[in-house]
């Protein structure tokens, strides 16, 4: 393992635990009320919440494999290093492209034709 991405990977297993624990315990919650018949009243909310948790797992689960095979921090689409930078934001970054979006609006560019002080 690359010793710039040690940090990176600490961050990555803490959060790991903090999602495994919030699933661990979502599922703890659904077969208690499944055994009480209450598997109806889970909000929508509830369950894509639980999606998201699920997909940040999956994410960090990435990103740590990734970090033991040497292939983090090569973007997915170029084949290009990702900026240790970037990648200190946005642990699970898989190519520039995540990037973009904060790219572009942090940075407060926006297209030639956008004025905010004209009102359609």
């Amino acid at each position: 393992m690359n010793g710039q991405y040690a940090e990176i990977k600490a961050e990555l297993e803490i959060t790991k635990q903090e999602l495994q624990s919030r699933l661990f315990s979502h599922a703890a919650f659904y077969e208690m009320s499944a055994e009480f018949g209450y598997e109806k009243d889970h909000s929508e909310k509830e369950k894509i919440i639980l999606h998201h948790v699920k997909e940040d797992y999956q994410d960090v689960q990435l990103a740590l494999w990734k970090i033991e095979n040497g292939t983090y921090g090569i973007c997915e689409d170029t084949g290009e290093t990702i900026p240790l930078e970037k990648l200190n934001i946005l642990p699970t970054a898989r190519s520039i492209s995540d990037f973009t979006y904060s790219h572009f609006y942090e940075k407060n560019v926006y297209p030639q034709t956008y004025n905010p002080h004209v009102m359609s």
